[in-house]
């Protein structure tokens, strides 16, 4: 369609982080950098039957929610963090309400129980963070909806023991570029992923995908290698094994059976939550996971099976804890769970339309939804961490 602005009132926020508006002729539009409340003009860029996309163009009302970002390199084009044009104190909400609504519309559960769970603070605590290499050898992130790359002097969201790096390094080559630390050891580490070279690393930075950082959480210190996933910042690992082990509770005894660990990782939630002589089953496809697993579980009860829990042979189960990645169980991870006929099931989800779309299933398949907690693990981005509890 020919370009032209439009000028549109915004209803709501929705899973992904835009605005939602409709038009004239009732389509949906949905609208980057827009709130609930507003009236802005937008320009169309992507025209469906069914819906459309808009770029905003101003704001004619404004929210008395919306804040000038905090950041500089926001208005430069930066796209990680995607939520600064809203206020730090209603992210929280604004990602429940995103959360009831997917429940409610793709899980077809509008009556379920959703309580707002804990949030980490707003500023310079990730300490694991991806960027890219820019043309003139900086470090930086892509510019949202695009492969051009925004060079960063600081970050607002990123560990002062990171934000040194960022300073300091120098890239030769292009690609992405892993950095990470430990929040209590101090430990730091950045993996190169497409072999591009890193100029001015200090004498204590670990290099490479299989080098090793050191985290402490919940007590318990853990191995991390650059490869493996871990959460972005200590504070919200510690938020989430709280969260899990209070909706674990009664079952991580091994009264009822051993406790599944599905997608362990790096055996985060077993090394944590499970005592040292239950036993736990950590499954996990990611060879540098489960080899940080064995390290971490040492001592522990504990067998890890690196394969993908889709394809696991299930096994009779008292809980299992399961926090797959942002496409959730589908159909074959509900399927493996159903048949450890675990009394209790407790889903981590970071995407809060795939953690409905789990929660049907699973209901579907006789488990019971008694709980859903909303943890606000990301400040100033939509990315939403779910925990909920299903019984049977």
């Amino acid at each position: 369609m020919t370009s032209s602005v439009r000028r549109l009132q915004i209803e709501r926020l929705v899973a992904g982080g835009d605005a939602m508006a409709r038009d004239t002729d009732g389509r949906v539009v949905f609208v980057e950098a827009a709130l609930p409340g507003e009236t802005v003009d937008v320009e169309f860029t992507e025209v469906k039957r069914d819906f459309a996309r808009a770029q905003l163009r101003s704001v004619a009302v404004a929210s008395t929610q919306r804040v000038t970002p905090p950041c500089a390199h926001v208005a430069e084009g930066c796209g990680g963090c995607n939520w600064q044009h809203l206020a730090a104190s209603a992210q929280h909400d604004a990602k429940v309400e995103i959360v009831r609504e997917a429940f409610a519309r793709t899980g077809r559960l509008p009556e379920v129980r959703i309580t707002r769970g804990a949030s980490v603070g707003h500023d310079a605590l990730r300490t694991t963070v991806r960027m890219t290499a820019t043309p003139d050898g900086r470090l930086g992130f892509r510019r949202a909806g695009s492969h051009d790359v925004v060079g960063v002097e600081h970050c607002l969201v990123m560990h002062p023991r990171l934000a040194e790096l960022v300073t300091i390094v120098g890239v030769r080559g292009a690609g992405e570029v892993t950095l990470r630390c430990g929040d209590v050891t101090g430990e730091r580490g950045v993996w190169s992923h497409d072999r591009a070279r890193l100029l001015g690393l200090p004498d204590d930075v670990a290099t490479g995908a299989g080098a090793v950082v050191h985290e402490e959480v919940a007590g318990v210190r853990l191995r991390v290698a650059m490869e493996s996933f871990f959460q972005a910042s200590r504070q919200a690992a510690e938020l989430l094994v709280d969260a899990v082990g209070r909706a674990s509770q009664g079952l991580l005894d091994g009264s009822e059976g051993p406790v599944v660990d599905a997608y362990g990782g790096i055996g985060l939630f077993s090394a944590t939550l499970v005592p040292h002589d239950v036993q736990a089953v950590v499954v996990e496809s990611s060879k540098s996971a489960c080899d940080d697993a064995y390290s971490n579980l040492r001592g522990h009860t504990a067998d890890i099976v690196q394969a993908r829990f889709e394809q696991w042979v299930a096994q009779p189960a008292g809980l299992v804890i399961a926090d797959p990645a942002r496409s959730g169980l589908g159909k074959p991870g509900v399927g493996v769970v159903v048949e450890t006929d675990a009394p209790r099931v407790v889903l981590v989800s970071c995407d809060a339309v795939a953690a409905a779309r789990d929660a049907r299933l699973l209901v579907d398949a006789g488990y019971q939804l008694d709980n859903i907690e909303v943890l606000d693990l990301f400040p100033h981005t939509h990315h939403v961490e779910v925990v909920a509890t299903y019984n049977r």
